[in-house]
């Protein structure tokens, strides 16, 4: 029952906010007891056409030790019963873990607990789930020229990272274009581009650190630059 009444608050939060408002519009810091640093990263990826996500969180005490038998939660209104327990794989590690075989829609609700602490409520905004638009796979594209990314923009991100075989990741705005200049784009006959974006918020009931992130990342892979 606790997990059914927190996903209905969390989905009440994302229909008050809008679907098109900017998913950092949807964070919530949360509360706690200040006394565990907890790092949460939801990492979201698609090849071949299927998604899979990865959670991991990490808590430590104040002194930077691990802090073991946590319980740890990870709530999202797509998520099969609302909520994914995560689980500490490696005895003592502090590191907690699980993944799913889909990109959930919506917003992530982080929730730790543990007879030392407990952070509770923090949200991050989901981004979606997005495609790139241009270039295609197996297209070619002119070499020495400017080369136009596009991609979709489910719910605005925090920022956007793009990447290639011959451009290092550079951080831009999440409008869905970005233009790789001329000289960034030689010649490749496997070429491949990535468009990564991301969400996060800082754990306000936790020690300094402390936040949870989301993050998607989609590729078009090969294409050709001649």
């Amino acid at each position: 029952m606790k997990h059914t009444h927190a996903v209905a608050a969390l989905s009440a939060v994302a229909i008050a906010c809008g679907g098109n408002s900017p998913a950092t519009s949807h964070n919530n810091p949360g509360t706690g007891s200040s006394t565990l640093k907890v790092t949460g990263d939801i990492d979201g990826s698609i090849s071949s056409g299927s998604p899979l996500t990865s959670f991991t969180v990490t808590v430590k005490d104040g002194a930077g030790n691990n802090v073991s038998g946590a319980t740890v939660v990870v709530l999202n209104p797509s998520l099969s019963n609302g909520g994914l327990p995560l689980v500490e794989a490696t005895p003592a590690s502090g590191r907690y873990t699980n993944s799913v075989a889909q990109f959930p829609s919506g917003d992530f609700e982080l929730s730790v607990t543990h007879p030392s602490g407990n952070v509770q409520g923090v949200v991050v905004g989901g981004p979606g789930m997005h495609t790139i638009n241009a270039p295609t796979v197996n297209s070619t594209m002119p070499a020495n020229q400017p080369l136009a990314v596009s991609w979709t923009t489910p719910t605005q991100a925090k920022q956007a990272t793009v990447w290639t075989r011959d451009l290092n990741a550079v951080s831009a705005p999440d409008t869905g274009a970005f233009t790789i200049a001329a000289t960034q784009n030689p010649p490749n006959a496997n070429q491949r581009v990535f468009v990564e974006r991301f969400n996060e918020v800082d754990a306000a009931g936790g020690l300094a650190g402390s936040r949870l992130r989301v993050t998607f990342t989609a590729s078009v892979d090969p294409f050709v630059v001649q």
